[in-house]
């Protein structure tokens, strides 16, 4: 017997009742960060994408990016990371999940246990302007201090 295809619970309609805009306060609420150029992104990807097939290129989901990819994708699977969890382990945010008054928490993965997801294949030919617009969206600052005299 076929399973039963499980519906999102998460809808769109749900976040949009907690959804809130809030003015982006800049990268000043760093302190000692700079923002991420285009070349710190493009270096990132290539290390990704280094041994990559570019046929066969997939992205874990597991948070935002299962409703709302950042990116084309020509196909979803359920997907399981094992020893990785989900986690609040990036601490609090004062620009991207909050402000300087109400700062918010940020989730990754982190060692150990498991955490289910979407993993969702790249278009073929497409993974690195895939990859440099779903980056640029996700990592678009460093927390490092400025090697420009910051």
């Amino acid at each position: 017997m076929a399973a039963k295809a499980r519906r999102m619970r998460l809808t769109p309609e749900l976040v949009a009742r907690v959804s809130r805009n809030v003015a982006d306060p800049g990268a000043g609420v760093f302190a000692g960060a700079s923002l991420a150029a285009d070349t710190d992104h493009d270096a990132t990807i290539a290390g990704l994408l280094a041994d990559a097939p570019d046929e066969n290129v997939w992205l874990f989901a597991y948070g935002s990016l299962i409703w709302k990819p950042a990116c084309e994708v020509v196909e979803q699977r359920t997907g399981l990371a094992r020893s990785w969890h989900r986690s609040f382990c990036l601490g609090w945010d004062r620009r991207f999940r909050g402000n300087p008054e109400q700062p918010g928490l940020m989730m990754a993965l982190d060692r150990g246990g498991a955490c289910k997801g979407v993993v969702q294949r790249l278009p073929p030919g497409a993974s690195t302007r895939t990859f440099a617009k779903s980056s640029s969206e996700r990592c678009p600052s460093s927390r490092t201090p400025s090697r420009r005299g910051g």
